[in-house]
């Protein structure tokens, strides 16, 4: 009986795992393949042929031809040039540039030149990017064009360069020449686009950062609508807090001359604009401890930037606040565009990626 239950539980075993395991189907390999673009930028208009480039991944998003990628990759270049996956059309394209989103780090590109119908692919459903969903990472890392990796969500709720910017964690090898690139489903579809590389040695150690399917939809939308995107702000500089023996030694240290009562609490602190350049709106003042918004309350930037993004830039709301020991409500606040610093961001242009030699 025993020798019975040990098989069964084996076989139940095998059974579960040999269930879990997935691959795309070839038709779908071969779908994206053909949807996925390759991107040799440079910052020199006429680049010799022998002058490196970098190179970029992108995915045609739409009937039309439209091309998603990563800003980056398009960032201060001044030669952009695009070629399809199809023995059949071996032909180099230009580009033009239709939207920006330096923020989310996305970019929207109309090929010219080229009347064909090119299949696209579809964004896959919020709830169907989650932890642990098995993930493939399509690109051209270190020039090796059209390479396939495979690995798993590692987290869904990641974000990148700022809260507002949603995004997954994922394990599939990512690398130079993967940018721009989308992670797929078996499905062949889009949960997120291959943004950062998280790396002590610059090459891949598992952890890769891509925008997730979502917010990347939304940012297509609007950058194919206007052409780019904001997003709401207050228009303050914030120190966020953590509760009792947070930051406050440190504060009180590097501004001696504070006069009102810092808590020791969770919240966003309003930071004093020492240059002038960013006047603090009317009815906060500097050293005000945000915890909420619309009476919903914060604790820190995440849940902060979660709240102000529901709102639309011109809109008036209600910020709560602790000043000198005392719950406050701050009303007629006008949301205003969120100031993005490009070229803080992206100071440090992409290093170039050489082919293989032959």
């Amino acid at each position: 009986m025993e020798k019975l239950k040990s098989f069964l539980l084996c076989f139940s075993l095998l059974i579960f795992f040999s269930g879990t395991v997935q691959a795309i189907p070839k038709e779908v390999t071969t779908t994206v393949q053909r949807s996925i673009v390759l991107l040799s930028t440079n910052t020199k208009e006429k680049p010799s042929f022998d002058t490196p480039s970098s190179l970029c991944a992108g995915s045609v998003i739409n009937e039309e031809g439209y091309v998603l990628t990563n800003f980056h990759c398009i960032y201060e270049q001044k030669s952009v040039k695009l070629w399809y996956w199809d023995e059949d059309d071996w032909h180099e394209y230009d580009v033009q540039v239709i939207g920006e989103d330096p923020l989310a780090d996305l970019a929207v590109l109309k090929v010219l030149g080229q009347d064909r119908k090119v299949p696209y692919l579809k964004f896959a459903d919020r709830e169907d990017i989650y932890t642990g969903a098995e993930a493939f990472a399509f690109g051209h890392p270190m020039g090796m064009a059209w390479s396939l990796s495979k690995g798993i969500i590692s987290n869904d709720d990641r974000y990148a360069r700022h809260p507002y910017i949603k995004a997954i964690q994922v394990d599939a090898a990512i690398n130079k020449g993967n940018s721009g690139g989308p992670i797929i489903n078996a499905k062949g579809e889009i949960m997120g686009v291959a943004s950062l590389l998280v790396s002590r040695t610059k090459q891949n150690a598992g952890v890769g950062i891509a925008i997730r399917g979502d917010i990347a939809k939304k940012s297509l939308d609007t950058m194919i609508l206007s052409g780019k995107v904001d997003r709401p702000a207050i228009g303050i500089g914030i120190i966020a807090l953590f509760g009792k023996d947070s930051q406050l030694s440190k504060i009180k240290k590097n501004h001696p001359n504070i006069k009102t009562t810092i808590p020791n609490t969770y919240g966003l602190l309003v930071s004093k604009d020492d240059t002038g350049k960013r006047p603090i709106p009317k009815g906060l003042k500097p050293w005000d401890t945000i915890i909420g918004i619309n009476d919903t309350l914060i604790n820190n930037d995440v849940e902060f930037s979660d709240q102000l993004i529901k709102y639309k830039i011109g809109q008036v709301i209600t910020v709560n606040i602790l000043r000198d020991k005392r719950f406050m409500k701050v009303n007629d606040i006008t949301l205003k565009i969120l100031p993005v610093p490009t070229k803080l961001m992206y100071g440090k242009l992409l290093q170039p990626t050489e082919l293989p030699k032959q």
